[in-house]
């Protein structure tokens, strides 16, 4: 079997990157604009709108991960009856939870603005993104489960042309009509929200025709090929991998399946859907207490005043767009991981050791770097966001320190992440989410508000969440998840 080469992990891992930091780019060329052409009120109702919209929906960002771990997984077992039972479910999930998220944001669009306790110039400002907002959100998810798809079909660079075009086309069009408007009219931020809904149906489209009409990539290098051959998959001639989940139902029909894989695979499907669900439901609690902290930061921020929410805004774009470039070696940890290991297989569990070493040096490498730029432009980072002299204030000093330290840790948790999901391990992920909640962010919060009254704090308490969550899923996949292999090994 072949060593896990760096071109391998590279070729996922750069695409990932585009993938994965297209749609925190365009949040952060928003703010950037908003701040230019509507001040710090507009980019203040961007922020509240915006995070509560974004919390919503990544409760369901199993949609992704999720999707595509189990989806690679049954593609590196060579199970592809059970991989068109899991492209559906996804597909399924997505429609149910946009209708819910539909409803909880159109629900609490008053009870939140009320609890952010938001300037009545802030307010009115928001109103008419909010709803924008709360419509974006079923397209949003839908996109969301079709990238875990074409994930899990090891389709990355297809899923990052799809991504990174309509993230250019956003940012495009936010800049053409903001730039077009009056010298200070109402309406920007709905203008805006008009054309993030127009990019993603667009991309929706065409998102669901790469997924029902592409099929698994192909093996195209030693490790592809040495993991069909561990798992008996013929790659020679026609092959069920070439079959394309979707399109194989609508044009064969499911009674066409006259393999004896095919034939149980109705059988299987129920037992299929419960342990969807249930790491759904792992992932949807890990979610929740993810977005829960950047929401509770949020209402923080917000009661240190109009110019500490819009620094606050400026804090989260930066802090998030640097993790989800790091977040391609996440992508290829689940990809390449969950293929790896879904083996019984002494050498594959080898493979799978080095590939994870392999992934957090590159990881924290490029999370070292970030930190270095950050700090070395400080100026220049904080002019190209606003030009308000309390907000640029605010991001000096600790804050921007915090901001900095931040990234090496960012990193290391963002690789993890797509080792815990290689293994399977969401329960494990939400435990350390929910822990990490419970007696490291929470308490630092809340001294925060009532003690330190500073944004540097909210950060603060950010940071220490994510030293928890690395530490704890460390000992997950080098000592719990070895011990695993060594008695599956041993047996």
């Amino acid at each position: 079997m072949a060593d896990v080469d760096f071109g391998t992990i590279c070729g996922i891992t750069i695409p990932a990157i585009v993938l994965n930091v297209a749609a925190p780019l365009v949040v952060t060329v928003q703010t950037a604009l908003l701040g230019t052409y509507g001040g710090s009120p507009v980019q203040a109702a961007f922020a509240a709108v915006s995070t509560t919209a974004n919390t919503t929906c990544f409760l369901f960002n199993f949609l992704v991960d999720g999707v595509s771990a189990k989806v690679g997984q049954s593609v590196g077992s060579g199970n592809f009856s059970v991989l068109q039972s899991r492209v559906h479910l996804a597909l399924l999930c997505a429609l149910g939870a946009g209708l819910v998220a539909f409803t909880v944001l159109a629900g609490l669009q008053r009870p939140i603005t009320a609890f952010l306790n938001l300037s009545p110039e802030v307010q009115q400002e928001a109103a008419a993104y909010w709803w924008l907002r709360a419509g974006l959100a079923p397209i949003a998810l839908l996109n969301m489960s079709l990238s875990g798809i074409l994930q899990g079909y090891n389709r990355v660079a297809v899923n990052a042309a799809l991504n990174t075009g309509q993230s250019l086309l956003e940012i495009a069009g936010s800049w053409v009509v903001l730039a077009a408007m009056p010298a200070a009219p109402q309406g920007r931020l709905a203008a805006v929200g008009a054309v993030s809904v127009a990019c993603a149906s667009l991309a929706a489209i065409i998102g669901g025709i790469c997924a029902a009409t592409l099929a698994p990539k192909p093996p195209q290098s030693a490790l592809d090929e040495s993991l069909l051959e561990a798992s008996s998959v013929q790659v020679e001639g026609p092959t069920q991998a070439e079959r394309v989940p979707l399109v194989q139902e609508i044009s064969e029909g499911a009674g066409d399946l006259v393999d004896e894989e095919g034939q149980n695979a109705a059988a299987l499907h129920l037992s299929h859907f419960w342990d969807f669900v249930t790491a759904g439901f792992n992932m949807l609690v890990r979610s929740a207490t993810l977005q829960a902290t950047f929401f509770l930061a949020l209402s923080v921020a917000g009661r240190l005043g109009t110019a500490a929410l819009a620094a606050h805004q400026v804090v989260a774009q930066l802090w998030l767009l640097t993790s989800y470039v790091v977040d391609g070696f996440a992508v290829a940890a689940t990809v390449l991981g969950s293929r790896l290991a879904a083996k019984a297989d002494p050498v594959a569990h080898r493979k799978f050791q080095i590939l994870t070493l392999r992934l957090v040096g590159m990881g924290l490498a490029v999370g070292l770097a970030s930190g270095a730029a950050i700090w070395a432009n400080e100026d220049s980072i904080i002019s190209l966001f606003t030009a308000d002299p309390e907000t640029a204030a605010i991001l000096r000093g600790r804050l921007w320190f915090f901001l900095c330290l931040a990234q090496p840790i960012n990193a290391g948790v963002f690789v993890y992440d797509g080792l815990m999901y290689a293994t399977q391990s969401f329960a494990c992920a939400r435990t350390v989410m929910l822990s990490g909640f419970v007696f490291a962010f929470a308490p630092l919060l809340a001294l925060t508000q009532w003690r330190l009254h500073a944004l540097w704090g909210v950060w603060g308490a950010k940071a220490a969440h994510n030293v928890w969550r690395l530490v704890g899923s460390v000992l997950r996949v080098h000592v719990l998840f070895e011990w695993e292999l060594a008695a599956l090994e041993g047996s």
